[in-house]
């Protein structure tokens, strides 16, 4: 075997499948398994770098392979292989496998095996995120230094995050872009809580923006809208950390605020591995120039801190 090449994992209860992805990245070395249930320790026997793995299997979805693959084998970037328009699967490629891209069967071999070459890059040359939880000191740490942004105009969904994030964070609302990029040039902001859309339109664009210049920064989407392909959109061009169906739930809410919060904080540390959460390349930017130019200058003072302990 040779070590210099990318190693993949091709993980689909097909033979066929499987033989279609191995003559397709022939250039790398490639494992395959058709059991979800072991891919974790192959994936770590193996070392790979990128995991492809299909949503529907009979013996394990493949959200949750990627679930364990993450908390066995983090380096591995993982890619997600669908043939169908499952909102419940994309959400939870969000909420559990924390995918690098969702890919629909049939996939385009050219555009598969540029997404393969780029996280294969990615994995051998950024370092992993850890999976060990922060000390709650070092939560309370974060807190401090980081705020939290709700991009909302929705004034019963402004209460509600009130009721469940106020108590316990740096919390500052925005109902129009410009305010948010307002509190975003004035004060250090590890998360943004964000609707899909407003009075004001699309706020989508505003989110894939952000994140590519700007990816320590969490982003939670909030949307009241079972659409499948904004979800896998917003993964690939925006690398959302959560999405949350509304109305907010009190449990997954706080949860995901958290997790988000740390995130911030390994980034901030980590500089290195914010190119794991790189974004789809757009030919044109998504935002207005006056909207693209103040999210550029954002000042890095503002979202940098030492680390913490």
């Amino acid at each position: 075997m040779d070590s210099t090449r990318i190693r993949v994992l091709c993980i689909d209860d097909e033979a066929r499948i499987l033989r279609a992805l191995k003559a397709l990245l022939r250039d790398y070395d490639v494992f395959s398994t058709t059991e979800p249930e072991s891919a974790a320790q192959v994936a770590a026997t193996h070392d790979v770098d990128v995991v492809i793995c299909d949503q529907r299997m009979p013996q394990m979805i493949g959200v949750e392979a990627l679930r364990l693959i993450r908390e066995r084998h983090p380096r591995a970037m993982r890619i997600l292989l669908t043939g169908y328009s499952d909102l419940n699967a994309v959400l939870g490629s969000v909420n559990e496998g924390e995918v690098f891209r969702f890919v629909n069967k049939p996939w385009d071999n050219q555009e598969l095996r540029a997404i393969v070459a780029q996280a294969g890059q990615l994995a051998r040359e950024t370092p992993a995120i850890s999976n060990a939880a922060i000390s709650e000191r070092d939560k309370q740490e974060i807190r401090k230094h980081a705020g939290v942004l709700v991009i909302e105009d929705d004034p019963e969904t402004q209460t509600r995050l009130r009721e469940i994030l106020g108590p316990h964070y740096q919390l500052r609302f925005a109902a129009t872009t410009d305010r948010a990029l307002q509190v975003l040039e004035q004060h250090e902001t590890g998360v943004v809580i964000s609707e899909t859309d407003s009075g004001q339109g699309d706020l989508t664009g505003l989110i894939k923006t952000l994140k590519q210049y700007h990816p320590h920064i969490a982003s939670v989407v909030l949307t009241d809208r079972a659409n499948a392909q904004l979800a896998i959109d917003l993964i690939n061009e925006g690398q959302v950390f959560r999405m949350l169906l509304k109305p907010v739930r009190m449990g997954s809410c706080r949860l995901s605020v958290e997790a988000a919060l740390g995130r911030y904080w390994q980034l901030k540390n980590n500089p290195k591995a914010a190119g794991r959460f790189a974004v789809v390349a757009r030919a044109t930017p998504s935002v207005p120039p006056s909207l693209l130019q103040r999210i550029k200058a954002l000042p890095q003072r503002l979202f940098t801190f030492g680390r913490i302990g």
